[in-house]
């Protein structure tokens, strides 16, 4: 037997609530959404990490030091005879982009839960740009930008696929989840 119901204890089972009201559940994130969510944060704190080491590194080699001079030995052994300064700009600079890339990403990431068509546009843009970087970095002997380049392009895919546009336009995507005011749901 089932305990009798009353009408607004909230621990009541029953059908969900419809309708398009503030008491309405919003649909759930699809799963293309959360993949690329996940993999901007982690990408986002590998640039990070990678940003702050090139700026540690660049900290060391311009204070001197037997870790500066090991990095300027390394870097003339290398064919760049470079001084302390100007490896240190070098280094800093070079730091700089994996750094940028990791707070945009970071800063998406945690606006893609908001269903907002400007953050899934921005995000496939930067993802794009991204991308756009690494096919130039891998044009120059950059073997190493491949694995990145696959994940840039996977981002995009999934940010463009119908129901994770879908999801961001606030269009219904299933059946029986009811249509925004004004919105046409001639098939």
């Amino acid at each position: 037997m089932y305990p009798p119901q009353r009408p607004n204890d909230p621990y009541a089972q029953g059908p969900a609530p419809t309708g398009t009201g503030p008491a309405a559940p919003s649909p759930r994130m699809p799963g293309s959404a959360v993949t690329v969510r996940v993999l901007m944060f982690i990408g986002g704190a590998c640039g990070l990490l990678l940003g702050l080491l090139f700026w540690a590194i660049a900290g060391l080699t311009t204070a001197g030091g037997r870790v500066g001079q090991e990095v300027l030995m390394g870097m003339q052994n290398a064919g760049m005879p470079l001084s302390a300064a100007e490896a240190g700009l070098l280094l800093g600079v070079a730091g700089a982009i994996p750094l940028v890339y990791g707070v945009v990403s970071v800063v998406l990431a945690s606006l893609l839960g908001r269903r907002s068509v400007g953050v899934m546009w921005a995000t496939v843009i930067f993802q794009a740009l991204a991308a756009l970087v690494l096919i130039i970095a891998l044009v120059n002997g950059g073997f190493g930008s491949v694995i990145p380049l696959f994940f840039a392009v996977g981002m995009i895919v999934l940010m463009v696929l119908p129901i994770t546009r879908a999801f961001y336009e606030d269009r219904p995507t299933e059946p029986g989840y009811p249509a925004p005011p004004g919105y046409a749901t001639g098939h």
